[in-house]
């Protein structure tokens, strides 16, 4: 038989790709769909050879003595332990199944925080999995269940949750068991974190009773098509007529929706918040409200999970009959996933600082900034080099109130929600966290004395401390920390403090219709202005870029997207003498802020010498 061209192998290994479920498969994909090609022409015992796994000579001498009844993998197994690693692999990809070593190329399916689901997921040694976010596929850790699961008679599908959840039609592959089970550890945590109170605030789109009204029906409406076009926030502004104006917000500006009403009748507009603050329990009672609540939601859809975190303002405007509620809420999509520093288009200066405090085995590192600035993501990304740089050698503990995004490698928790105290709500675990034996810990966020005394006393006794601050600066951020402690414990502060990220997001023109010209008289006088302001020392390039107002069809009114910009406040030895002397009060601001690699307008401003940003973006 004549020997397929290049061209030929090239079409069938993509061909391998596409039966298994990818439509635009990676380069990676390509290459285990080429090794199912090659061992599918290849018998075993030649398979082992050329994947270096057993010699030559070793296969001619147990090929020799095997009985005919066994198989030629499981009795080279029993003649060396170094096949049985491969087993899986080659009885995988031999039958034309794909064999992941490594489960992050797909992302976990919704239903594996169901009950039933996470349940047979265990039972079978397996886990739930998505390929490119659109086609479910149940990955094995071995090849034994996966011929026992397809083997499942007509009644024991039927009455499977996995197949009744995800269809007859899911793919089927098999993995790396060290892989599963990790995946299926971080589901049980995540679901055991999420407490009562998030199971009790879960909205389901496809539920009869959110289906029949009508109020249900259009906030279902509304946050899928948030969801769908990336918008991160939802506002609900009420008239005093009654009515509600709805809004989006998408690359950090407020938009009306294309897709749903922008205004709902004063009738509509009352259920629905009403609704919203039932099942979010700011108001279970459905009470009169005049003072600000807060509530959550556990948000599940075609459209994708989310984790909705909702404000309901008051207005109490007086002699008003009427009382009307403005509303504000947040979007978390909610896939687990690992987020690599490389892809969130952060500097250099800033992937290396926080690759190295990484690879520390101790220290404070902070990302600050204002809200909607990428903060969380951007520790999520430090947290996934550390994932990179020590897999599972290191032991990562994180505490949220709430969890709002699940992440691979690290064992997330709540706080416990039956402590009403606040402050000892996150005390309980900060303390139970150090008895726990971590490496690294991430607080989601200090938001007071207890957390961040807490934060200071686990990062100087060898851990690894993440956590974000409101703060305009990365100075500024520092300062609110040291007048959060104890006077006692700054000393302690300052030495712990490894790192401080100042962040923004701002947005990106579109390459398409941008519009360059040299800068107006106005817009000099302006930058001269703001750079007074800040103190530091720049220029204006000759030309700089405006957004096309009309947009084009690559992008929505000049805008693609957001982008990142950085100061970064590495504490050096120099740092941490001048932050000794600012606080004894010996030195100004200026030696701490001098210590700075990287300032908001000089990462700003190279965005805007490349003509990616225009001069609003960085007037920050």
């Amino acid at each position: 038989m004549r020997a397929p061209d290049d061209t030929s192998k090239e079409a069938e290994v993509r061909n391998i790709a596409l039966a298994w479920g990818w439509r635009t498969p990676s380069k990676e994909i390509v290459d285990i769909a080429n090794h199912a090609y090659i061992a599918k022409q290849t018998k075993s015992a030649q398979l082992l050879v050329d994947m270096g796994v057993i010699t030559d000579e070793q296969r001619t001498k147990w090929l020799k003595s095997k009985p005919s009844s066994t198989q030629t993998i499981e009795w080279f197994a029993q003649q060396d332990a170094a096949v049985t690693p491969v087993v899986e692999r080659v009885l995988a990809l031999k039958a034309a199944y794909p064999y992941y070593d490594v489960l992050a190329v797909l992302s976990i399916h919704s239903c594996m925080h169901e009950e039933a689901i996470a349940k047979r997921a265990e039972e079978l040694d397996a886990a739930v999995m998505m390929i490119e976010e659109t086609v479910p596929v149940v990955v094995f850790s071995t090849f034994r269940s996966l011929i026992n699961f397809r083997s499942l008679g007509r009644a024991a599908r039927q009455k499977d949750p996995i197949i009744r959840t995800v269809g007859t039609e899911v793919q089927l592959a098999v993995g790396a068991r060290d892989e599963i089970s990790t995946i299926l550890k971080s589901v049980r945590a995540a679901d055991d974190s999420a407490g009562s109170m998030e199971s009790a605030n879960v909205w389901s789109a496809s539920s009869g009773e959110n289906q029949s009204k009508a109020e249900n029906r259009v906030i279902t409406r509304l946050i899928d098509h948030a969801l769908n076009v990336g918008a991160t926030d939802v506002a609900l502004k009420p008239f005093r007529n009654g009515q509600i104006q709805v809004q989006l917000r998408k690359f950090g500006e407020m938009i009306s929706p294309k897709t749903v009403d922008d205004n709902m009748n004063p009738e509509l507009a009352r259920h629905v918040v009403s609704v919203l603050q039932s099942k979010s329990g700011a108001n279970p009672t459905s009470s009169t409200q005049r003072v600000p609540t807060d509530g959550q939601i556990t948000y599940r859809s075609g459209s994708g999970d989310a984790f909705l975190r909702l404000s309901f303002l008051p207005m109490n405007h007086l002699g008003e009959l009427r009382n009307l509620t403005s509303v504000s809420i947040r979007l978390l999509p909610r896939v687990e996933s690992s987020i690599s520093l490389t892809d969130l288009r952060l500097d250099n200066t800033v992937v290396d600082e926080l690759s190295f405090a990484m690879r520390s085995s101790e220290g404070l590192v902070l990302v600050v900034g204002p809200t909607n600035s990428g903060k969380s993501t951007t520790v999520a990304g430090a947290i996934g080099q550390h994932v990179q740089i020590f897999g599972d050698r290191r032991k990562r503990l994180s505490v949220e109130d709430p969890i709002e995004r699940y992440l691979y490698g690290i064992q997330q928790y709540a706080v416990p929600p039956g402590i009403k105290d606040e402050e000892k709500r996150f005390e309980v675990m900060l303390r139970a966290f150090k008895r726990h034996d971590p490496d690294l810990i991430w607080v989601g966020e200090v938001r007071d004395k207890v957390t961040a005394d807490l934060c200071v006393a686990s990062a100087s006794t060898g851990h690894i401390v993440l956590s974000t601050l409101h703060a305009k600066d990365a100075v500024i951020a520092f300062d609110v920390l040291a007048k959060t402690v104890e006077p006692e414990k700054r000393f302690q502060l300052i030495e712990s403090m490894a790192l401080v990220i100042s962040q923004r997001l701002i947005k990106e023109l579109c390459p398409h219709c941008r519009v360059i010209a040299a800068p107006t008289s106005d817009e000099q006088i302006l930058f001269e202005k703001y750079i007074r302001m800040v103190g530091e020392k720049a220029e204006l390039p000759d030309r700089i870029a405006h957004a096309n107002d009309r947009g084009c069809k690559h992008c929505e009114e000049g805008f693609i997207g957001l982008l990142p910009i950085n100061e970064v406040l590495p504490f050096s030895r120099e740092a941490k003498d001048a932050a000794i002397a600012m606080m004894s009060g010996a030195a100004r601001r200026d030696a701490l802020a001098k210590s700075r690699t990287s300032t908001l307008l000089q990462s700003g401003l190279q965005y805007l010498a490349d003509h990616r940003v225009d001069l609003d973006a960085i007037l920050v």
